[in-house]
């Protein structure tokens, strides 16, 4: 996460890298600062549709992280898929 290219979002922050040309690859950080584990999974797997659902928009050679800020959890599911696809959309087309 230190290299690459940072993109934040009001409820993330979305890490790209470019790698391998194997395929787009996702990761999802959600710390306990975000909530319990209930909280925190429902965020991850909410997370994991949105990036699965982006797949054909992420070069083939892209590692990207997301990492859930806090706060998170209160944000609706179309706020969320909303901001973490402008996320992306920036992460990627920047150079």
């Amino acid at each position: 996460m230190r290299r690459g290219r940072r993109t934040s979002t009001p409820h993330a922050v979305v890490y790209r890298v470019s790698g391998e040309p194997s395929g787009p690859r996702f990761g999802v950080i959600v710390s306990k600062q975000v909530g319990g584990a209930v909280v925190r999974n429902r965020i991850r797997r909410r997370i994991q549709a949105i990036c699965a659902s982006s797949l054909t928009t992420v070069p083939a050679a892209e590692l990207i992280v997301v990492r859930v800020l806090p706060g998170a959890h209160e944000a609706s599911w179309d706020t969320l898929r909303s901001e973490i696809g402008d996320g992306l959309r920036r992460a990627v087309t920047a150079s």
